[in-house]
């Protein structure tokens, strides 16, 4: 068995680390864990730390690397998503192993599904044998316990850009609840946004929001555009089918 002798520290105060079981790593557990290492800066290291703020959690969440703070943001806006953790745990390997110790970058819970573990490299590392075989290491021992693993390396710029440019939308809830529906009614057909724009500060919605909340519907998922283009005010949007 893969898992045979591994164990799992966690800790659930930021001080104190527990051993488990690999198996014994269940979704409440990961969902209590604080990050298992600090998140430095220093001026000579190659990967800069940043927190990103996501709507999922309410909060930030740690990533040791811009390549990890855009996988955050691609979670964040995924509709299965309702948490995402930084560095939930490391795994300790018996002597011998291709590696003696690994803390993952993030993990995702979802309701009702079980957890997912992600490491988040560049498409150079992610392809030397060395780490390969790391990978296929960890995917088994955390098989075991039924949690999924993936090695992820980065998606197409625009597609980022666009999330980028999604997120940081923000409108009040109430004011989201009022229009966002007056909005998708407005959509009866897939139009520029210009144009969805001017029908909705034709109802009375100040126009210099109204493309904050078809960004904010976007993100939201009640609107949908090609995310292999630049988002644009000539940009196609449409609404969601039931």
């Amino acid at each position: 068995m893969p898992s045979a002798g591994v164990i799992a520290g966690y800790s659930t105060d930021g001080r104190t680390v527990r051993s488990v079981q690999v198996g014994d790593l269940t979704a409440e557990l990961l969902l209590t864990a604080h990050p298992m290492r600090e998140f430095s800066r220093r001026l000579t290291q190659n990967h800069k730390p940043v927190a990103v703020w996501t709507h999922t959690t309410g909060s930030l969440v740690g990533a040791e690397s811009h390549l990890e703070r855009d996988f955050i943001t691609l979670a964040d806006f995924h509709p299965a998503v309702r948490y995402i953790g930084g560095q939930p745990f490391t795994l300790a390997f018996e002597r011998g192993a291709p590696c003696r110790l690994h803390t993952p970058d993030l993990v995702l819970l979802g309701d009702g599904l079980p957890p997912l573990v992600v490491d988040v490299k560049n498409p150079e590392q992610a392809a030397t044998r060395k780490w390969r075989a790391r990978a296929a290491l960890i995917r088994d021992v955390l098989a075991e316990a039924g949690i999924g693993y993936e090695v992820w390396t980065g998606m197409p710029r625009l597609v980022q850009a666009n999330l980028e440019n999604f997120t940081e939308a923000r409108v009040t809830e109430p004011s989201y609840r009022r229009w966002a529906p007056v909005a998708a009614v407005l959509c009866s057909r897939p139009l520029p946004v210009v144009e969805l724009v001017t029908r909705i500060a034709a109802q009375g919605y100040d126009p210099g929001y109204a493309m904050m909340l078809i960004r904010r519907m976007l993100w939201r998922r009640d609107l949908r555009t090609d995310m292999r283009l630049p988002f644009r005010s000539t940009s196609i949007v449409w609404t969601v089918s039931p």
